[in-house]
């Protein structure tokens, strides 16, 4: 790893650290701390993934203070191997090897257990918040300049590009939008349906798989590993 990324997004967390200081006592009880990178800031990662926000409640702010979260990142990207549903279900579609070559951070980097909550704080407090993350995750994608960006969410990747339906459902009620695909600050980048919050049946969770692995030329774990991903 390069030495230009890692001083760039340690400055980052710094800065960070420094607003969440201040505003914190505004943001009542959602002053949760806040998560910026999933994994090490490796410089052309394969895939850059970009959720929305780290959600969980004061229990998991607590956790995260005791890893490190608002200091450094972890060493190991931990989509690749952590217990949590949305790991669970990016494991489901790639394999660890090639999740071991990528990283991921979120769009806001305060966490919250819900956009209810979220938005129960001040306006103009949460809206600095949100412009912050929002600059500051365009200064690290560029600084990492990515193969690819995969984001979680439609609602996410609306938020950041326009691009264009290229995967919908099959055989259900309305044919929606399962994938799109455009560019975010000048990387290719393609938007998916949240992979836990949204309801997507079996035949459109495998269309999706096989369409991810297509575009990143990436593999999928053995299916027998499935049931513990």
């Amino acid at each position: 790893m390069t030495d230009g990324p890692a001083l760039l997004v340690q400055k980052i967390y710094r800065e960070t650290e420094a607003l969440y200081a201040r505003l914190a006592p505004e943001m009542g009880q959602v002053a949760l701390g806040y998560r910026i990178l999933y994994g090490p800031p490796r410089p052309c990662p394969d895939i850059l993934f970009i959720g929305f926000q780290p959600g969980g409640r004061t229990q998991d702010a607590l956790d995260g203070l005791a890893e490190g979260q608002h200091t450094s990142w972890p060493s190991r990207f931990e989509f690749a191997a952590a217990p949590w549903p949305l790991a669970r279900a990016i494991r489901k579609i790639f394999s660890v090897e090639d999740l071991d070559q990528c990283t991921g951070l979120n769009l806001v980097f305060f966490r919250a257990p819900s956009m209810t909550a979220w938005r129960q704080i001040p306006r103009p407090v949460r809206k600095e918040l949100e412009r912050f993350s929002l600059e500051k995750c365009e200064e690290i994608v560029k600084a990492l300049c990515p193969r690819m960006i995969l984001v979680i969410g439609l609602g996410t990747f609306k938020a950041l590009a326009q691009g264009l339906p290229v995967l919908r459902k099959e055989h259900a009620r309305r044919p929606d939008v399962l994938a799109r695909e455009g560019q975010i600050w000048g990387f290719p980048a393609i938007g998916v349906a949240h992979l836990t919050g949204s309801r997507i049946n079996r035949h459109d969770a495998d269309r999706l798989a096989a369409f991810l692995r297509d575009k990143t030329g990436f593999h999928a774990n053995p299916a027998s590993l499935h049931p513990d991903m």
